[in-house]
């Protein structure tokens, strides 16, 4: 405003003198006497109201247009100041098609970025919300975004935005492979790799394996290179059920090749005998594969519970007394605990409880039977049934307690797999 106060009082009044400096040549009239210099100086005093409304008419538009631009090029929030949404009324002005214009790409550019902010963080909370470690790197191997879960593995401390990841992962082939997307400009796949990771409990670490994917990010327009993202995909249960599964299938397929051999041997042999007429021994051979069928139902009656408890059991609770219950599966394990002269004390409770009848017996003849399998020859095993107070929640306890060789602490983590051997000979 001042400096085009000043321009125009300075060019009306340099152009005035000039003008009356002329006319006194042209028109022979003194220009340094009273009259035109009472005239220049009523001509400055109006010049000066004249210079100051044209300056302020010229420059609050201009203004408003420049505050408006520096509003759209510049990061500090300003969209709640009324001033910036004035509009000029004068349609004929030379600034009303331009401020039109901005206001318009004022809008355009808020719609845009409304939309990029929510974009970005529904982009981070998908980020953050996956399992799965996620990791942005520049050309400089420097961490641009990393997500919850690869702070969760790999950051022990602090922040590891902006260092480079050197300082992280001292995994050459990691850099090997950024440096690869980097050359070829397409998706690169590792593998499989064992990692070290810290544990937030306590702050250990330990191995996990990871298949590593590397994807390059590309600018839209010049499709340039500008980074690379990493996909820590963690790996570890699956491959540890694949284990299991294997372990399950090669110990299943040898609990059942088993008994189908004797049968299978046992047959062969009463058939050659029926064949030659001798029946001495083939009551003997029957009761054999009697015993391999039953343990072959044994085995397929095993799998079908397993696959009941998997696909959700549904419980029929009612009153079990432990009593009556524990009676009644010691009789039928009678027979196999006195083959081995094996003891069996039982120390119960009066009061009933709730509960599916037919699973908790199943329990107690699964416990109570294993202990009579592996205790030696003379040994003993205690039932015992125990109501906690109503402190603890108003349970009832179960214990099996023999004195046999029990089971080593390295079998324990493994105890409730599928068909789990601790006797890898398999000699039962």
């Amino acid at each position: 405003y001042w400096r085009i106060f000043l321009y125009q009082i300075l060019l009306l009044n340099v152009l005035v003198v000039l003008t009356l400096a002329v006319g006194s040549y042209v028109f022979d009239f003194h220009f340094y006497s009273t009259e035109p210099f009472q005239f220049f100086l009523m001509y400055f005093a109006f010049s000066l109201l004249a210079a100051g409304f044209f300056a302020y008419r010229f420059a609050m538009p201009f203004r408003r247009m420049l505050l408006k631009t520096i509003r759209l090029v510049s990061k500090k929030q300003i969209a709640d100041d009324d001033r910036f949404d004035e509009e000029i009324e004068d349609e004929a002005s030379d600034y009303f098609e331009m401020d039109k214009a901005l206001d318009q790409v004022r809008r355009k550019l808020k719609r845009r970025r409304l939309q990029f902010l929510q974009e970005r963080e529904e982009s981070q909370a998908l980020m953050s919300a996956m399992d799965d470690a996620i990791i942005s790197v520049g050309p400089d191997l420097k961490i641009n975004f990393f997500n919850a879960p690869f702070a969760h593995h790999f950051v022990s401390e602090g922040s590891a935005a902006n260092i480079p990841l050197t300082q992280v992962l001292r995994e050459p082939e990691i850099i090997n492979l950024i440096q690869a997307v980097f050359a070829a400009k397409n998706i690169q796949e590792l593998g499989t790799r064992n990692l070290h990771v810290r544990l937030r409990s306590n702050w250990q670490k330990e191995r996990r394996d990871f298949l590593i994917k590397a994807s390059p990010l590309l600018e839209e327009r010049t499709q340039k290179i500008y980074g690379v993202l990493l996909l820590f995909q963690d790996v570890t249960e699956l491959k540890k059920s694949e284990r299991v599964r294997m372990e399950f299938v090669e110990n299943a397929s040898h609990e059942l090749r088993t008994p189908l051999t004797s049968i299978k041997g046992y047959l062969d042999t009463a058939m050659e005998d029926v064949s030659e007429k001798r029946y001495e021994q083939l009551p003997q051979f029957l009761a054999v594969v009697s015993r391999n069928v039953n343990r072959l139902v044994e085995l397929v009656q095993d799998m079908l519970t397993l696959s009941s408890l998997e696909s959700g059991p549904v419980l029929k609770r009612e009153l079990v007394y432990p009593d009556q219950l524990t009676q009644d599966v010691m009789e039928r394990l009678s027979p196999m605990a006195n083959e081995k002269n094996i003891l069996i004390r039982c120390q119960t409770i009066d009061r009933p409880f709730t509960a599916d009848i037919g699973k908790v017996d199943q329990v107690l003849q699964n416990l109570l039977g294993n202990a009579i399998k592996y205790v030696q020859a003379g040994g003993q095993v205690e039932v015992r049934w125990q109501k906690l107070s109503e402190h603890d929640g108003n349970h009832v306890v179960l214990r099996v307690i023999d004195n046999g060789p029990g089971i080593l602490s390295q079998h324990l983590p493994r105890l409730f797999e599928r068909f789990y051997r601790v006797d890898k000979g398999r000699s039962r």
